[in-house]
């Protein structure tokens, strides 16, 4: 059953609301608002990439491959929109601007010869993967219980 450009972007949406929900199960949202922005995310990105999936890997316009590729992006697209925002977030803590973003990502000769002509500090990977936040520092280790009873 081939596809009408609005049943298939209908069929997408579904899709993409229901992988939405799926990956809910694996992370938890905090409030009703996390999980509509989630949703939405999960939908519209659906909504968007479902054609270009199809496209791409060949598969016939129907609705049920729709349907299908709508499920596979919404579950992925809060995840990968998420890492995308950490590695952001990491770098502008650390205040490094786009030449040294692009050396963490890809290393070439290029921009080492120009880091070599307008030296600068820099770190061999100057984004770090474990950053320490206040509670982190400041938390007190735990009294241990002893066994054999419940943590009051």
């Amino acid at each position: 059953m081939s596809a009408t450009f609005i049943g298939a972007k209908i069929a997408a949406a579904c899709g993409g609301l229901f992988g939405g929900l799926a990956v809910m199960a694996y992370m938890k949202p905090s409030t009703i608002l996390d999980a509509t922005i989630r949703g939405g995310i999960s939908t519209g990105s659906a909504i968007i990439g479902s054609t270009l999936m199809i496209d791409s890997l060949g598969w016939s316009n129907s609705i049920e491959y729709h349907l299908i590729s709508g499920a596979i992006i919404g579950f992925f697209a809060w995840s990968v929109l998420s890492v995308f925002a950490r590695f952001f977030i990491k770098a502008e803590k650390k205040q490094l601007d786009i030449l040294d973003l692009v050396n963490v990502i890809k290393p070439t000769k290029e921009l080492n010869t120009l880091t070599e002509k307008y030296p600068f500090p820099i770190e061999a990977n100057p984004i770090d993967t474990k950053v320490k936040t206040k509670s982190a520092v400041n938390k007190k280790p735990r009294k241990k219980q002893p066994s054999g009873r419940w943590p009051v």
